[in-house]
């Protein structure tokens, strides 16, 4: 009767270890960053970003993005060309999903656009929590000259992943209480 409670018990407490943990929400603006050429160029701006606490044992895991962001062209460059990269502090990128997108993709024309949307991944940041975003062309219309530009109310939001307090030390608990035998 013993080993059903404490079955019983480390079922109840396991349950409860898994459903405890939650997801949040965070926010970035990412207005005014600019494209200047192809992949690589000096001039093409990098953002650099903390978009939240870090967890002290899972660090900081994004499982999605949205994205709602306004884009200027200048000169010939399309909505197509504009791809934003995605990276840690030390140029690496830890996920299943592409290091970047063209939001426009698609779109072979220019001017002013808003583009929306969402996708879903499993990045993981670097211990110092930053976040490098980059812009650059795909095809580079204008050399040596703006190719495009992130106007005001561009934003990402980060759809994260919180533990719970102690998840690890809980989960170990009901290991323990459920593999416990009568003697």
């Amino acid at each position: 009767m013993k080993e059903i409670i404490v079955s019983k018990v480390a079922s109840i407490v396991l349950a409860a270890c898994i459903a405890a943990p939650a997801f949040a929400q965070d926010t970035i603006d990412i207005s005014g960053l600019e494209s200047w050429g192809l992949d690589g160029d000096p001039q093409n701006q990098n953002g650099v970003y903390f978009p939240g606490p870090l967890d002290p044992e899972l660090g900081y895991v994004i499982l999605s993005i949205d994205y709602d962001i306004t884009i200027e062209t200048f000169g010939n460059s399309w909505f197509s060309d504009l791809t934003i990269r995605f990276g840690n502090s030390d140029g690496t990128f830890h996920g299943i999903w592409p290091d970047t997108f063209v939001p426009g993709a698609g779109a072979s024309f220019g001017g002013i656009q808003r583009f929306t949307g969402s996708f879903q991944t499993d990045l993981h940041l670097n211990e110092d929590g930053e976040f490098h975003i980059e812009l650059f062309e795909s095809f580079d219309n204008n050399p040596g000259a703006l190719d495009a530009m992130l106007l005001p109310g561009s934003t990402l939001t980060f759809g994260r992943f919180i533990p719970s307090p102690g998840t690890a030390s809980m989960l170990a608990i009901a290991g323990l209480a459920a593999t416990r035998r009568r003697r």
